[in-house]
């Protein structure tokens, strides 16, 4: 037996066909809302042609100026080199002067603007023109007086100069120092006119402005000079009346005191260094005494390093040697136990202490000779402070001469250097170049610089493509229904039967018996007019499905299948019928029971309006007394004629006369086919569940919830086990394959369809 539900795990998307993006969906997503899209882009380029249409043509033109502050250098040999970071300071800075409001006030009155028609009266812009047209159309119903003949336009120089400053571009070229001046104008003439204006204006005003600064420098030295050459006098004044008063002898004292202070210098030195000489002999003595008289003999050089020696130092010093000379031979002929190393030994101790008294004696002959050296240094250093002072008392007189002449000689070169730079610009004036000049003419535009119809139409295309990748993504997030067959296996767990066709019942109108006729009709051509078993159409395909679903399901005799719908209309009686007369037509004999007491669907497409129904069982009547046979098919029905019996319509299906009546039927027939209320606002068909051996579920393509069928699924926990399949009807097949999943089989409807017309063995009918 085949299994009723599918696992909806096992639907899931492989790890191999995860993709960071899925163009495949994005395209079907695409597809799906090219509509949308298609109606946006339409909408954007028909306000794209609108703007094109009324939007004023604007000209731009543009002439270059370059600012060349080499120039100046052709008169001023002085002139220094621009560095990079004044260059760039000065292209900004006559950026912002093209921009500002005394150029745009030069180009009005140059150009006489403020009464100039051209430039006062512009056409009138996109809004200005939609707002004419409106009141064009709306003129004939409110009314409208006549307009009297304007006066011709005038404006004031600052209104011109705003509406300059306006409509004006100023633009770097790069990194260079070039700056375009362009003027954009409704008319290319006066575009042309107004930038050659706004490129003759800066360079007048940076000519006024250099004679400025050159006439206010000019003026300025010679102010200066006078004021310099009044000071220069006065400082070689001051200088003679001082050489006067003070004579000219000072410079031979200054000589003599300065000769006097070197020699007392050389002294002095010398001084501190016979100082420094006989304090280290000093230190070194102290250090020996300090030791003892037994160190004393280890010092006895020191006897003889002084610049005086005695005879007794230096015979001292014999002795000492040869005592230990001596005391070394003993030592070495007869060892160090003799008795003559006693007597020498003491002899050599009698000896030290004389060399010790001679040191005490030497020391105090250094420290004599000490403090005379430290007297006569303090003598020397007295006698060159004296001498210093008396220098500078000499000095003081030729320092005030000399600063009388270098303030004369400063005076006398800033003198110069001013006289220089006021030549410099008294010639300037009579020969000025300015640091702007035009490169580039200002050229008559030969096309339009907007509306810029590429552009443009660019931009309507993004915008509403834009727009309508957002409606369309808008519309996929409300998108809540069953599109697929994978859809229904992923999210109900259950197994997909097939799609049914949409039918287009053409101008048949709200006239339920001629739509329910012209149904059947078409239900009857697809099943019965085509053979039981013949792969012909998809509509019958799935009703084939559903039947292979049933067969597997059989508990035993014959089939019992209730259809059902979570929502009403959603065709599950076009589906019973049309089911039944598929199982009728494969020779099978069928019963069709029309248990939707409350909207007999099922009863009015095959119009049998019989006086009994299926209610009538209740009061104990025949099931056969109320059949209605089909005599061109054989279909037996059991109509509803609940004949307003309505609310009692739970209690008799979940009777035991329903109970009963199946149960022999399921005897007598190969299949019952049962349509049953819809399951969402009912609980009709729930009575009926036990005595089938399933549910086939109808879901509306499109339109049924998806939420609301696996809420109902979750509610009734035994439902899920017990349905068979879900058939999605209504199907448009035209617009299925745009909702299909990657290598989904609703992508490849097309390829099937030659199949549908290959004809195959009739399949025996169950018995």
């Amino acid at each position: 037996m085949l299994e009723r539900g599918y696992n909806p795990e096992s639907m899931a998307p492989q790890p191999s066909d995860l993709k960071f993006i899925d163009l495949d969906r994005v395209f079907a997503l695409l597809r799906r809302q090219a509509r949308v899209i298609t109606l946006c882009l339409g909408i954007a380029l028909a306000l794209a042609a609108l703007y094109l249409v009324l939007a004023p043509r604007s000209y731009v033109s543009a002439g270059q100026i370059l600012i060349d502050k080499n120039l100046e250098q052709v008169v001023d040999d002085a002139a220094v080199s621009v560095s990079a970071v004044e260059l760039e300071s000065q292209v900004l800075n006559q950026i912002e002067v093209l921009r500002s409001s005394r150029i745009a006030t030069a180009v009005a009155e140059a150009e006489n603007l403020t009464t100039d028609a051209e430039f006062l009266s512009p056409p009138p812009s996109f809004t200005g023109r939609l707002r004419g047209i409106v009141a064009g159309l709306l003129s004939p119903i409110l009314g409208g007086s006549e307009v009297a003949n304007a006066a011709p336009p005038q404006a004031s120089v600052d209104d011109v100069a705003g509406m300059l400053r306006a409509n004006v571009q100023v633009d770097r070229m790069g990194r260079s120092s070039i700056i375009r001046v362009g003027y954009e104008a409704a008319s290319p003439e006066l575009a042309q006119r107004i930038a050659r204006a706004y490129a003759n204006a800066v360079v007048q005003d940076q000519l006024n402005a250099d004679l400025d600064a050159t006439r206010a420098s000019a003026d300025w030295l010679q102010q200066r000079l006078a004021e310099i050459g009044a000071s220069q006098r006065e400082a070689n004044q001051a200088i003679q009346q001082f050489r006067e008063e003070s004579g000219l002898s000072v410079d031979q004292d200054r000589a003599l005191s300065n000769q006097r202070i070197e020699a007392l210098s050389d002294q002095l030195a010398e001084a501190q260094a016979e100082t420094a000489r006989i304090r280290a002999q000093s230190n070194q003595l102290q250090a020996v005494i300090a030791a003892g008289p037994e160190a004393a003999a280890n010092s006895v050089a020191l006897l003889t390093q002084s610049e005086e020696v005695s005879a007794e130092s230096a015979n001292l010093r014999t002795q000492h040697a040869n005592l230990v000379s001596r005391i070394a031979q003993v030592t070495s002929a007869f060892g160090s136990d003799h008795p003559q190393l006693v007597a020498l030994n003491a002899e050599l101790a009698a000896l030290n202490s004389q060399i010790f008294a001679q040191l005490q004696g030497l020391n105090e002959q250094y420290l004599t000779r000490l403090e005379i050296a430290q007297q006569q240094e303090i003598g020397l250093r007295r006698d060159i402070t004296s001498e210093g002072q008396a220098v500078g008392d000499i000095g003081q007189a030729q320092v005030e001469l000399t600063e009388l002449q270098q303030r004369s000689t400063a005076l006398g070169i800033l003198y110069n250097s001013f006289l220089s730079r006021y030549e410099q610009a008294v010639q300037q004036q009579s020969f000025p170049i300015p640091a702007v000049r035009v490169i580039t003419e200002a050229l008559l535009p030969e096309s339009p610089s907007s509306p810029r119809t590429m552009i443009v139409l660019a931009a309507a295309l993004l915008a509403g493509l834009f727009m309508g990748l957002g409606f369309g993504a808008i519309n996929e997030l409300r998108e809540r229904a069953f599109r697929t067959g994978a859809q229904v296996s992923r999210e109900l767990g259950l197994r997909f039967l097939g799609y049914l066709p949409a039918l287009d019942l053409g101008k048949s109108g709200r006239d339920s018996r001629r739509r329910a006729g012209l149904i059947h009709r078409f239900l009857r051509n697809q099943v019965a007019g085509r053979g039981g078993n013949m792969p012909s159409t998809p509509f019958l395909e799935t009703l084939k499905s559903a039947k292979l679903a049933l067969r597997s399901s059989r508990k035993g005799g014959g089939g019992v299948v209730g259809i059902v719908s979570v929502l009403p209309g959603e065709g599950k009686s076009t589906f019973a019928v049309s089911f039944a007369e598929m199982l009728v037509g494969s020779g099978s004999k069928v019963l069709l029971v029309d248990a939707d007491l409350r909207q007999p669907g099922a009863s009015r497409l095959i119009g049998s309006a019989g006086e009994f129904g299926l209610m009538d069982l209740a009061e104990g009547k025949a099931w056969r007394d109320i059949a209605i046979t089909d005599e061109q098919t054989g279909l037996v029905t059991i109509p509803a004629n609940t004949s307003g019996v309505v609310g009692r319509t739970n209690d008799f299906l979940a009777s035991s006369a329903m109970q009963a009546f199946l149960a022999e039927t399921r005897r007598e027939f190969d299949y019952v086919v049962i349509d049953l209320p819809p399951l969402g606002p009912v609980v009709d068909a729930m009575s009926v569940l036990p005595w089938t051996d399933g549910f086939i579920l109808l879901a509306e393509w499109g339109k049924t919830p998806r939420r609301l069928v696996r809420t109902l699924i979750e509610r009734e926990p035994g439902l899920s086990g017990e349905v068979l399949g879900v058939v999605l009807n209504k199907v448009d097949f035209k617009k299925l394959p745009r909702y299909s999943e990657v290598g989904g089989v609703e992508r490849f409807v097309d390829v099937y369809q030659r199949y549908y017309q290959v004809e195959t063995a009739v399949e025996p009918a169950p018995r």
